[in-house]
């Protein structure tokens, strides 16, 4: 079983510490888009997130060949063994997992969509896998049932240590969605994170104790 569930999906360090004083993360989830909005380097937020967080955090190695992906992903290992290098799924990240597994490396497949992208980055070992759920949709996908797809392909042919990410998450019914088609993980925005613990009605029901509370307080 996972010991991996919660991922929080940004590189706001400011987000990570709020989330990560909860107790309910595992992990952290950046990409090139969040840290370039940092305005920091790779070194810069690893530094900070550290001082807080001491799991796997994941950072996207980049090329334009497989081999420049291979050297990438090495360079970031080196910056902390615990780190899942993510590797874009596709024609020249692929052949990148199986000789970086090889290294130690801990990859995580990313922007993955088709459940034999899945299939291959299991087969190759990789750690992690993150299938996209919001951006399928946004194109007319339904990336929940490609997760339980991917889920029945690795149960079919016994792939048992590559867990399954579900990413790109857009609210919390999409949440409950991957985990029910059988993701081991999710990784979530900070805005989902604090949405899974709040509802109007608990707010309200809290109201309405604080109020009660207050009138047995006055009663001395």
């Amino acid at each position: 079983m996972s010991t991996y569930r919660i991922f929080l999906d940004t590189a706001e360090l400011a987000e990570i510490k709020d989330a990560v004083s909860t107790g309910l993360v595992d992990g952290i989830a950046t990409n090139p888009n969040k840290i370039a909005l940092s305005g920091k380097t790779y070194r810069k937020v690893l530094d900070e997130i550290r001082e807080v967080f001491k799991g796997p955090i994941a950072f996207q190695a980049m090329g334009n060949t497989t081999e420049e992906i291979i050297k990438h992903a090495l360079e970031i290992h080196k910056m902390d063994p615990l780190l899942a290098v993510k590797i874009v799924a596709n024609r020249i990240g692929m052949p990148a997992i199986k000789p970086l597994v090889a290294e130690g490396v801990r990859t995580n497949a990313t922007l993955m969509f088709n459940p034999t992208q899945a299939l291959l980055a299991g087969l190759a070992g990789s750690l992690f896998i993150s299938p996209f759920i919001g951006r399928a949709r946004m194109v007319g996908g339904d990336g929940i049932a490609e997760i339980a797809e991917m889920r029945k392909l690795y149960d079919a042919w016994g792939i048992t240590k590559t867990l399954i990410i579900g990413a790109s998450i857009k609210d919390v019914k999409q949440v409950t969605d991957v985990i029910l088609a059988g993701a081991h993980c999710v990784a979530v925005p900070y805005a989902v994170f604090i949405a899974m613990m709040e509802h109007p009605l608990t707010e309200l029901g809290y109201q309405h104790f604080t109020a009660e509370l207050a009138k047995v307080k006055s009663r001395g």
